[in-house]
């Protein structure tokens, strides 16, 4: 989950708006603060946006294979440090 640590600020919103952040914090994220409900937002619109973007990837038979092609390679490399070569 984003952590915004740092400086704070206002923003000018809409009575409305702010209700409706309000809202959701308390019916979708357990009364978190309207700061946490804006963060979990927009990590949620983020992580669509990835999803949005393989779909359109696998859309492309010839793409999406070469994707899982440089996947296998890849997690290969990260796990090579697991099958080291029992001592002689």
């Amino acid at each position: 989950m984003l952590v915004y640590m740092g400086s704070m600020t206002t923003i000018k919103i809409s009575t409305e708006l702010r209700d409706s952040i309000a809202a959701v914090a308390a019916e979708d994220y357990g009364g978190a603060t309207l700061a946490e409900t804006l963060a979990r937002l927009i990590e949620e619109h983020a992580e669509q946006a990835a999803l949005a973007a393989y779909a359109r990837l696998r859309e492309n038979p010839e793409e999406w294979a070469s994707y899982l092609d440089e996947s296998r390679l890849t997690d290969n490399v990260a796990s090579d440090w697991m099958r080291r070569d029992e001592p002689a």
